[in-house]
């Protein structure tokens, strides 16, 4: 069985995520990254230890010139969505995307496990699609799923409640709902993916340090990742609109675990 494991998303969105991430990964709270393709910010695999495993964090919606967009202009994932539906957007240009981030971070040296997305947008199908053609062309043998088995989604769903994340129970929902068409995607492509894939809310709102503590309770002993957003700052960041979320996430993991 794969041990449990707690992944950080976004390293590259910014240096103090990535100050946080590497900090956990020292730590060894973190095992595995998702890493971001940013040009603006200096970072590189040598910055985090030889342990830790590493994932191409495919953005989307914070992109490099899709459909005109400039390196820091962000698209939002209702407008990406929009773009996908339309037609506007073709799975050609979402591949060609993906290369032009991976190159950036082949020039940074980094390796990769498996693919994944920022905001979790490849629960599009068609985001999927160009996913699974770009893994089966470079070799890459995972990609994340938003997948849990049903034994442990009532438990998943009241903990959000009991910890005060009922908000964001619509859009949980959601993404596991569309999980269920990634596993038969991922399974006829042949491509490995965790059963048990335990998202973490925004911290914002809620007792995020009390949540955490009680879903790796649960799952520390199964073959469970779970995923964090972590970072330090002020929460004034004009790069990242999350910023005060994250130092919530990292001051948990730091104190909690």
């Amino acid at each position: 069985m794969c041990a449990f494991k707690i992944v950080a998303d976004d390293y590259g969105i910014s240096s103090d995520v990535n100050k946080a991430i590497s900090d956990l990964v020292s730590k060894r709270i973190v095992t595995k990254v998702s890493v971001m393709a940013n040009e603006s910010i200096q970072y590189s695999r040598t910055d985090m230890g030889e342990d830790v495993e590493t994932g191409f964090h495919i953005n989307l919606t914070a992109t490099t010139g899709l459909f005109g967009a400039g390196q820091n202009e962000k698209i939002s994932p209702p407008r990406l969505v929009y773009l996908i539906f339309s037609g506007k957007l073709k799975v050609e240009q979402i591949i060609n995307t993906i290369k032009d981030q991976h190159e950036i971070l082949k020039i940074k040296e980094f390796n990769f496990t498996y693919l994944d997305t920022h905001h979790h947008i490849h629960i599009i199908p068609k985001v999927l699609q160009a996913l699974v053609s770009y893994a089966n062309e470079r070799g890459i043998k995972s990609i994340r799923c938003i997948s849990m088995e049903n034994r442990y989604l009532l438990f998943y769903f009241s903990s959000l409640v009991r910890y005060g994340f009922i908000a964001q129970i619509p859009k949980m929902i959601v993404l596991y709902l569309m999980g269920s068409y990634m596993k038969r995607t991922l399974n006829k492509a042949r491509i490995r993916y965790r059963r048990n894939l335990v998202l973490m809310p925004l911290a914002t709102k809620g007792d995020y340090a009390g949540l955490l503590r009680r879903l790796i309770a649960k799952f520390k002993d199964t073959d469970a990742e779970l995923v964090v957003h972590p970072g330090m700052g002020s929460g004034t960041s004009q790069a990242d609109d999350y910023s005060a979320g994250r130092y919530i996430e990292y001051c948990s993991m730091v104190n909690r675990i």
